[in-house]
C-alpha cells in the first residue's frame, strides 16, 4: 500500500491567496519565514519601459524605496527580470559575476546590499499572466544553497495551479465589472432573475430605479410592476420565453416589452433575455433571465462616435441610443429619426444584442 503524500505546509496559504486583494499577501508573508529571507516579492507581469508593471508587492521590513527603483529602471537589463517558466534559478545561474558587474543592475543589488537572488515564474497561457516570484538575501548572508533550491521548488507546481485558477477568477471578475460599466455608462439597468422572477443581481441603475417605485420594483425579491396589466405582460414574457429556451435548446432568444413609469409619462422599454447556460447547469432557483432597462437619470450622454467605436454599433443604432438617453420614447425617437417605430424596435433590439 503506498504512503499517502502530506499537504505541503504552504498549499492552504497559496490556494487561499487566489481570492486575497492583493493576491497571495498572506503567502508572501509565510514564504519569508519558509525560505529564512528578508524579503519575498511577486509581479505579475514583467515591467517594460512604458509600464512598470502590474500588481508588484514587497512586504515586511524592506524598502520600499528598492521597488520603485526596481520598478522604474533596474530591471532594464536584469538577468533576472524573466526566467524560463516552471524552474528554479539563483543569480549565478543566470550571470557569472564579471558580466553582472558590467550591468547597471549590479549598482542596483549594491544599493540595497543584496546579496543573492532566487526565484522562478511561471505562466497562464489562457488569461497570459506571468507570476514572477522572487526572493533575496542581503548583506552577509550566504547564498541561497542546494537545499534553498529545493525548497522553493516544492512550490512551483502548487503556484502553477494557483495561477491558472487565478486567471479564470480574474477574468470572469474583469468581464463582469467591464460589461456592468459599459451598461452604466450608458445609464441601462441591468436584471437577472430566475424563473420565479426572484432578483439574483443588480447593477448600479437598476438598484436605483428599483428603490424609487417608477413604474417597478422590488416586492421582497421579486420583481414587480405597479401596473396589474405591465405585471401580467412580464411575466407572460418570461414564461414564454423559458418555455421557447427549455423547448428548443435555445439559447440568446430575446423579446421587448413596454412598462408604463410611475414618475413620468415616458415608459420603460424592456428588453428581456434568456440567460446564455451553455456547458453550465443551475438547481432550481438559479439565473434564466437577463432584463435590460434605461436608467431615469443621465448626466453626460456618450457621443455617438464613442458608442461605435465601443459598442460596434452601426451610426444609425449610435443615433437611436443618442435618442433614448435623451429621454426619448421609442416611438417618439423613431419619429425624429424619420424611421418606423419597428425599425427602431429592431435597431434596439440589434443594440442590446451587441451590448
Amino acid at each position: 500500500m503506498s504512503e499517502i503524500r502530506e499537504a505541503h505546509p504552504l498549499s492552504q496559504v497559496i490556494y487561499e491567496g487566489v481570492l486575497e486583494k492583493p493576491p497571495w499577501k498572506t503567502l508572501l508573508k509565510h514564504l519569508e519565514a519558509y525560505m529564512n529571507v528578508p524579503s519575498a516579492t511577486l509581479v505579475l507581469r514583467r515591467p517594460r519601459k512604458s509600464d512598470p508593471g502590474l500588481t508588484v508587492y514587497l512586504y515586511s521590513d524592506s524598502d520600499t524605496g528598492a521597488l520603485e527603483d526596481f520598478r522604474t529602471k533596474a530591471h532594464l537589463d536584469s538577468p533576472f527580470a524573466e526566467l524560463p517558466e516552471k524552474k528554479v534559478y539563483t543569480l549565478r545561474d543566470r550571470v557569472t559575476d564579471t558580466e553582472l558587474k558590467s550591468l547597471d543592475f549590479y549598482d542596483y543589488l549594491k544599493a540595497y546590499e543584496v546579496s543573492d537572488l532566487i526565484g522562478f515564474d511561471v505562466y497562464d497561457k489562457q488569461s497570459h499572466i506571468r507570476l514572477r516570484m522572487r526572493l533575496v538575501r542581503m548583506g552577509a548572508a550566504p547564498g541561497f544553497s542546494q537545499e534553498d533550491r529545493v525548497r522553493l521548488e516544492s512550490i512551483v507546481p502548487l503556484m502553477n495551479n494557483a495561477l491558472k485558477l487565478y486567471g479564470a477568477y480574474s477574468h470572469n471578475t474583469f468581464v463582469e465589472e467591464f460589461y456592468e460599466e459599459l451598461l452604466s455608462s450608458m445609464d441601462i439597468a441591468s436584471v437577472v432573475v430566475n424563473a420565479k422572477l426572484e432578483v439574483l443581481s443588480a447593477n448600479q441603475q437598476a438598484r436605483q430605479i428599483l428603490s424609487s417605485d417608477d413604474g417597478i420594483f422590488l416586492r421582497g425579491d421579486s420583481l414587480r410592476c405597479s401596473g396589474g396589466a405591465d405585471q401580467k405582460k412580464l411575466e407572460e414574457a418570461c414564461h414564454e420565453l423559458l418555455g421557447i429556451a427549455r423547448g428548443n435548446g435555445l439559447v440568446g432568444r430575446s423579446s421587448s416589452i413596454s412598462i408604463d413609469r410611475a414618475n413620468s409619462a415616458a415608459k420603460w422599454e424592456v428588453h428581456i433575455r434568456s440567460v446564455a447556460k451553455q456547458n453550465m447547469a443551475f438547481g432550481e432557483g438559479g439565473p434564466e433571465i437577463v432584463l435590460l432597462f434605461q436608467g431615469p437619470v443621465r448626466e453626460c450622454a456618450p457621443s455617438q462616435s464613442r458608442l461605435i467605436e465601443v459598442l460596434g454599433v452601426t451610426p444609425a443604432e449610435a443615433k437611436l441610443i443618442a435618442h433614448l438617453i435623451d429621454g426619448l420614447t421609442l416611438t417618439a425617437a423613431a419619429g425624429a429619426l424619420g424611421v418606423s417605430r419597428n425599425t427602431a424596435r429592431a435597431q434596439l433590439s440589434s443594440v442590446f444584442a451587441k451590448t
